[in-house]
């Protein structure tokens, strides 16, 4: 985490030395998530639809180079059917801070046309909201809205490519990946499965956020 930290501050310091020469750049942007899980435990895991929106600022190191850290709301989660045993399903909403620091290179003239992406991401828990269903014939629900069970900072990549349409309008495809697991290590304090009578904490699932994302954005300031 620490050395995490610390190649942000040194890209942050650097763009602000390469601002002396090409100005700042700060946009909005939005668009639709699609995002399920990976990992050891993600077997029937289906994707679910959510949204990001947030801020970002742009400083250009070059005409065609720029470094843009943003700070977006990205909902996230899955559905997984079967979940630990077969008749189970579990559907995950979670609300994530995200701070992705990404390096950008313009293929075009200006600034404008295509271009891709790359970077870190460190994502910050909001809120969650999960449950777990039994089929049979009682139907059975269990809801929690605690995050005690969830990683707090979690840690991933973002890639991604788009199109510079004018010098503020902008349109991008994304993939965001975490390295670090979604819940901690161990049995859930808080999501029980089974009937009222004979309910047992489950195991937290060994899963990763896996995101596609489809974002519009529009940058101010600059050359």
């Amino acid at each position: 985490m620490k050395k995490f930290i610390l190649s942000l501050a040194v890209l942050a310091s650097a763009a602000g030395v390469a601002n002396a020469q090409t100005g700042i750049k700060v946009g909005l942007k939005g668009g639709f998530n699609g995002s399920t899980f990976s990992g050891t435990d993600s077997k029937g895991s289906e994707y679910k639809a959510g949204f990001a929106a947030g801020g970002f600022v742009n400083f250009g190191v070059s005409d065609n180079f720029s470094v843009q850290p943003e700070f977006l709301y990205s909902q996230k989660g899955a559905s997984v059917d079967d979940f630990q045993v077969s008749g189970r399903t579990l559907k995950s909403t979670l609300g994530y801070l995200d701070v992705p620091i990404m390096l950008r290179y313009n293929v075009g003239e200006d600034g404008k046309g295509f271009f891709v992406e790359l970077g870190p991401q460190g994502s910050f828990v909001l809120h969650n909201r999960d449950f777990i269903q039994t089929g049979g014939v009682n139907t059975q629900q269990t809801e929690n809205t605690s995050t005690n069970d969830l990683n707090k900072v979690v840690i991933g990549y973002v890639g991604g490519l788009g199109y510079q349409i004018t010098s503020g309008l902008q349109i991008g495809l994304r993939y965001t990946g975490d390295f670090s697991r979604v819940y901690k290590e161990g049995a859930s304090t808080s999501l029980k499965a089974g009937s009222a009578n004979n309910a047992q904490f489950v195991q937290n699932p060994n899963v990763r956020n896996s995101v596609f994302q489809l974002q519009v954005g529009y940058a101010f300031g600059g050359k």
